[in-house]
């Protein structure tokens, strides 16, 4: 365990989010999404969300309590699930289109 506690974890992590940020950036520029601060905002909140519902389940799985690991995840993941899809809507509405 003291690998993910140590400098180089943390790191590759960094390495790992700021390429997954500047894949979205292109992402959006390829299509013609403008992405003003607030999605930006918008898609940060939903990531976070997510990490949070695969932390509750990894926790409460680690901690032996299987029935709130699987009540949580579904709770979690599914409101997971629609704010993604709507956000991907929000995404998608403000796109630009030529010809």
């Amino acid at each position: 365990m003291s690998f993910f506690n140590s400098g180089f974890f943390w790191f590759v992590e960094g390495v790992f989010a700021c390429l997954a940020v500047l894949g979205l950036k292109l992402w959006a520029e390829d299509r013609g999404i403008p992405m003003p601060f607030w999605k930006w905002i918008l898609a940060g909140l939903s990531v976070v969300f997510l990490g949070f519902t695969i932390a509750f389940v990894g926790t409460s799985l680690g901690e032996n309590e299987p029935v709130a690991a699987r009540l949580g995840g579904i709770l979690f993941g599914l409101t997971s699930l629609v704010s993604g899809i709507g956000l991907w809507r929000v995404l998608r509405s403000g796109r630009r289109t030529t010809g």
